[in-house]
Parts: C-alpha cells; structure tokens; sequence
C-alpha cells in the first residue's frame, strides 16, 4: 500500500472499497436512499441548440462566427453553469486511450489497486473518500484521485505502475488539458467583453489541476442508489471525459433534474464554486449527480482547475460595480478546501459560506 498500514485498516478500507461490494449482488442500507430517485427530463434540442459549444468557432477568425459562439457560451454559463464542447482538438483516438487506460486499471485484482490507497490520505490514492459521510446516505462509486499539475504537486506513490503505460498517458493529458483550459479561460472573460487573460490571471500562471478516475459498478437497485450525491465541484472549472457508452449524469436547474446526454466526442465542461465566485455570480456553479445503471459499469475521468496554491481567490474587479456589487468575499485557498470539505460532507452549499 502507499503507506504503512495495519491489517485492521487494510480490512476496513476493502468493505469501503464498491467494486467489491457490488460482486455480492446486494445493496448494503447504508446506499439506499429511502424515496425513489428521479429519473430526469431529457431535452436534446436544449444540448444540441443552447448547450453545445463548437470550440473551433470561439477562436474563428470571421468576428461574427466568433460572437455569435461567444454568447452561446455565455447563455449556456449564466444559466446552466454548464456545457458541452466539440472540435476541441483533442482526437478521439487518444481521448479513447484515456478511458482505455482508466478503465483498465479498474479491471484489475483488488490486490494491486489497493496498493495505491490510503487510509489516512483525504484525497489522493485509490478509493479516496470523497465526501462520505456516516450521516448520509453512501453512494455508489470507487475513484483514484490524482494531482496532475503542478507537477511538483504529484505524489507519485499513488500513480499505478500497472497498467504499464497508464502514467504516459495520464501525463499527457493532463497537458493537453492544461493548453485547453486557458483557452477556455480566455473564451470565457470575452464572451463577458473582459481582457482574454483576465480569469488566468485572477489564478495564477501555476493554475492547479487535478483528476479524478471514477468508477460506477453496475447496481441492482437504481432507482434508489446514486453514483455521486447531488453536489457543486469545488473548482473553477470541470472537465469531464464521459463513458461513450454508459450514460447517468444529471444536473440540476429550476429544481429539476436534466439528463446529460451522449454526444460522440465531445467533452463536458461545467463551473464549479471558484468559477462562480470569481464571475461575481455572473456564471453558477452546476448541481450535479449521477445515477446508477443496473445492466452495465460506468467509468468518467473528471478533471477540476483550481488556483494556485496560496493565490487569494476573489470576485475579479472588472466585475465589480454599483449595478453589480461584490456577492462573495476574499479567502484563501486552504481556507476554501476546508470549507468545501466541510459543507461536502455535511450536504450544504459551500457557497452559501462564501457570501460577503
């Protein structure tokens, strides 16, 4: 294991681990949520009209290709804090590897994934716990969480040496995410008619970037278990690669659930709190959730962009004035986590704790 542990911890750490649990066929009451779940709206014509942003019209060199794309981004963050994104020179051959890669290290025995846990690492490792709570009800997920940039920031005892070539790839995608974000950074501050750098600047040149492999077992109870609890992600910004196959996502808006759909290729970018704090509330942070599938596994490889370490995190000025006052105030970055922490565990809203 990545650190020293007692045979009492390893024990416990294998009953928390869901792969394992769903081999039993049965649901633990601890998963059960006691009202049935909903199933959601589906309304392609919203993703496909309103929620689907050509990443190659942002950049184009027609101004009102460029504009007209600029404000569906826009729409899409000020109302939905959410979206999807295609042609975003990513090929799909290597996006595929990704998933590949992740999925195969899920696949393999017990005994060597849980070389990368943990149990006193919050975060980072194998079947990190991410918000579980004795108080609420679990759900149904396994996940390896990683630092991936900084490099400096990167405990490599939790990065698999098995399957052989998963750190290469790995790496590679957390650069190409890197370049992709500040692009989308840079999107984002003119679609508001502020100066490109203007977000990148307000994080720092050594913006943080960190991933989340997640695995959904299949689950004999769907309609009262949850991959992921309805929660806000406490970044700036999201990117999600999702199952090509396997839907569940749902996000949350006027109080009713939507169903995320599958679009071939693209990939799924939502705002999380530091994104809403920084725009002032001008773009929302998402509600999410993801449900369970009783016929198949589901894996996503998340990625969440934060400010640099000890960066001051705050509402960027230009977006301050009489019209629209300041909504949220000044904190740290070690203050926010132990906020987030707090609320994710808890099952409040983080950003209700950030209001000036």
């Amino acid at each position: 294991m990545a650190k020293s542990e007692s045979k009492f911890e390893k024990v416990e750490l294998e009953k928390s681990i869901v792969q394992e649990v769903a081999k039993t066929g049965k649901v633990p009451q601890e998963f059960l949520h006691e009202d049935e779940l909903s199933k959601g709206m589906d309304v392609p014509e919203q993703w496909r009209d309103i929620l689907l942003v050509d990443f190659s019209l942002l950049f184009s060199s027609l101004p009102a290709v460029a504009d007209a794309e600029l404000e569906k981004l826009c729409s899409a963050l000020s109302n939905w804090g959410y979206f999807q994104v295609i042609n975003h020179g990513m090929d799909n051959s290597f996006l595929q590897e990704v998933f590949e890669i992740s999925k195969q290290f899920f696949n393999l025995p017990l005994e060597e994934k849980i070389k990368y846990s943990s149990s006193d690492e919050k975060v980072q490792g194998y079947a990190a716990n991410m918000g579980r709570s004795r108080s609420q009800t679990n759900y149904w997920s396994d996940r390896l969480f990683l630092n991936l940039q900084p490099e400096d920031n990167r405990k490599l005892k939790f990065w698999p040496d098995k399957p052989a070539n998963f750190s290469k790839i790995v790496d590679e995608y957390s650069k190409k995410l890197a370049t992709f974000s500040k692009a989308i950074y840079k999107a984002m501050a003119r679609s508001l008619k502020l100066e490109e750098n203007c977000f990148i600047n307000n994080q720092g040149q050594n913006m943080a970037i960190s991933g989340g492999i997640n695995f959904y077992p299949s689950c004999p109870s769907p309609d009262r278990v949850l991959g992921v609890k309805a929660h806000s992600d406490g970044s700036t910004m999201t990117i999600l690669l999702p199952d090509p196959q396997v839907g569940g996502l749902q996000v949350l808006k006027d109080d009713v659930w939507y169903n995320v759909p599958l679009i071939p290729g693209a990939l799924l970018v939502n705002l999380g709190d530091l994104g809403e704090v920084m725009t002032n509330g001008i773009f929302k942070s998402v509600i999410h959730r993801v449900l369970t599938n009783s016929e198949k596994d589901r894996l996503s490889v998340a990625a969440f962009f934060t400010s640099e370490d000890k960066k001051e995190i705050t509402p960027v000025s230009e977006l301050i004035n009489e019209q629209h006052p300041q909504l949220y105030r000044k904190l740290d970055s070690i203050e926010f986590r132990s906020i987030f922490f707090a609320a994710l565990s808890q099952g409040r809203k983080t950003l209700d704790a950030l209001k000036v």
